[in-house]
């Protein structure tokens, strides 16, 4: 995806230029757009005219105008990977009057103009994991000891380790000071240059001394200080690990779950976007497919699962343990891991085969 360099400031409008290049973008898209937005793009319309003032017959043309609606449905068409935006127009040209009813068709690589008023975290948040995608990163590493730090970062499948920066404690190289300080103040800075907590699903800072647990805090605390709100609200990301080699990180064996379960939530989504009528999600749905004997794999966040309501949490436990007695698989994610699942409801299912349309038939 392609996108303008407009700044974006949380709950502050702004109108962005925007190309999708691929299917997973028109995903995105479909995800961003909300009713009252404005969307504004090239589309084609058949025109009718006459040849003269006296004719009566008329005849007909395309010709390409540039419409700009405020939004009042979305519709993502899976067949064919368009999202259809149906709205009333806001401008008027010589083809379209003000006030009327038009669909505009988003496609891959044609440009659009998307403004928000306003434009929330979360929204912006969903933007950034999405620009992420195409040169995607899934876990920053801080390795530190007492002399140095190194930041890299590396995508699911650890083929690909990118090393952003060294830093070095100065005053313990040169005299053995034990205050780390000006050190971590260094590697604070250059951790928020390379790392966007946000965007970047896992982070690990691995170290086989308690340097680890020291940089941590200080983490935490000047994050507190300076009202880093990505910090924050991301404090249960930030995970220590009981190593100091970038071999034994990847080793290590959370970091080995970590990516499985990350491989699952990003085959779902693809099959979301390429394969819809093999997955679902939504309690009634999942439900369904299960009475179908449909479940291969049910995946549900830690948060639905533990539902304080003992109702609802003798409900998704009783479904787990019929979907296991049914040959099928259960994967249970954390809050950090299953945060785009969480936007789907918290509970979804991969199928054994593919039920075509199954939102509907159980609605």
């Amino acid at each position: 995806m392609k996108l303008s360099d407009e700044k974006l400031i949380p709950n502050q409008p702004a109108t962005i230029k925007i190309i999708p290049e691929k299917s997973d973008d028109l995903w995105l898209l479909y995800n961003l757009i909300i009713e009252d937005d404005v969307v504004s793009t090239v589309t084609t319309r058949k025109i009718q005219f006459s040849s003269d003032l006296t004719a009566k017959k008329k005849s007909s043309s395309k010709v390409q105008v540039q419409l700009e609606i405020k939004v009042i449905n979305v519709d993502y068409a899976k067949d064919c990977s368009t999202i259809r935006v149906l709205g009333r127009t806001i401008t008027s040209n010589e083809y379209v009057s003000s006030g009327s009813f038009h669909t505009l068709e988003l496609e891959t690589n044609r440009e659009l103009k998307l403004t928000k008023n306003p434009w929330d975290e979360k929204t912006i948040k969903i933007l950034k994991e999405g620009l992420n995608q195409n040169g995607k990163y899934d876990l920053g590493i801080i390795l530190i000891n007492n002399t140095s730090a190194e930041i890299l970062l590396t995508d699911n499948n650890t083929t690909s380790i990118t090393h952003c920066a060294t830093i070095r404690n100065e005053k313990t190289l040169k005299n053995n000071n034990s205050n780390f300080e000006k050190f971590f103040e260094n590697l604070f800075v250059s951790f928020r240059k390379h790392i966007d907590i946000d965007v970047i699903p896992n982070m690990v800072i691995a170290s086989k001394d308690s340097i680890k647990d020291d940089f941590r805090a200080y983490l935490l605390l000047e994050a507190q200080k300076r009202k880093i709100k990505s910090i924050e609200r991301n404090e249960s990301r930030i995970l220590m690990i009981h190593q100091n080699n970038i071999k034994d990180i990847l080793s290590d064996k959370v970091i080995k779950n970590m990516n499985a379960n990350t491989k699952v939530i990003e085959k779902f989504m693809d099959m979301v976007i390429n394969k819809c009528d093999w997955v679902c999600y939504g309690t009634k749905s999942v439900e369904y497919a299960h009475e179908l004997l449909a479940i291969d794999t049910l995946l549900i966040t830690e948060e639905l699962s533990e539902k304080k309501d003992i109702k609802l949490r003798k409900k998704y436990s009783k479904l787990k343990k019929l979907v296991q007695e049914a040959g099928g698989k259960v994967i249970q994610f954390s809050d950090v891991e299953g945060e785009k699942l969480a936007q789907m409801t918290g509970i979804a299912a991969i199928l054994r085969f593919p039920i075509p349309n199954i939102d509907d038939l159980v609605m």
